[in-house]
């Protein structure tokens, strides 16, 4: 069962990061973390709909994750795909002989059993979905679900909000950039791990770590890596 208090806890951080921009990427993260700590699993990942309708992933709080969002958003198969094309709660508690072969073998590749897939959607509008990650089989209860619903519906409720700011034209130019985001991501991680040596996930650590403390958005910091040389202050290592 899920600490209330620390639920809360995270429930009002998430709430505050959607209050403070209009942007995907961040609050994507920030769905992606929040969701991972309530419920104390493996990691998260969440995708949306580009502008022909197929599923992309956007974030994911690890690398081992970030593989298997790859083999999802390739394959356009998985339980973020079916729960976003389904528009229904996706809940598998082993992979191990999925219908989805190419994502299982994926996922058994990098340590991953378990998974939920909820949608991002409300009403008819279709908007993406995310996906709960466990490294063993996981028996989901009702109150697991219960709680990747409440931060679903929360980002849900903020992606909704986007639209009715703006443009239907100007929301699909956000969710584009919010792909576009994860691709200097994913390249200013692997530039600091060559550099000092490390991880990618320490190297994501690094770039979140700079972010907060200078309040500056993610996809900012990892610009200045990639394309004006940023490297990171010591303080941050």
């Amino acid at each position: 069962m899920a600490d209330q208090l620390l639920l809360l806890q995270y429930l009002r951080s998430f709430a505050a990061a959607m209050g403070d921009s209009y942007d995907i990427t961040e609050v994507s993260y920030e769905l992606s973390d929040q969701v991972t700590n309530a419920l104390e699993v493996t990691g998260a990942g969440v995708s949306v709909a580009d502008d022909e309708g197929k599923l992309r992933f956007v974030t994911a709080t690890s690398q081992p994750i970030v593989e298997v969002e790859k083999a999802q958003e390739e394959g356009q198969e998985g339980p973020c795909y079916e729960a976003f094309t389904t528009q229904r709660p996706v809940v598998v508690s082993d992979l191990k002989g999925s219908e989805w072969t190419g994502y299982a073998t994926t996922a058994a590749q990098q340590g991953l059993r378990a998974v939920i897939g909820y949608p991002l959607s409300r009403r008819k509008v279709r908007l993406g979905a995310i996906n709960v990650y466990d490294d063993g089989p996981r028996d989901w209860t009702d109150e697991d679900l219960d709680v990747v619903g409440v931060f679903a519906d929360m980002a849900t409720a903020y992606l909704v909000r986007v639209t009715e700011l703006a443009e239907t034209a100007e929301l699909a130019v956000q969710l584009q950039g919010a792909l576009d985001s994860r691709i200097v991501i994913e390249q200013a991680k692997g530039i600091l791990a060559n550099e000092y040596g490390i991880g990618v996930d320490e190297a994501f650590k690094l770039l979140r770590h700079h972010s907060r403390s200078q309040n500056i958005k993610l996809a900012q910091i990892a610009d200045a890596v990639v394309n004006l040389g940023l490297r990171l202050p010591n303080s941050d290592r």
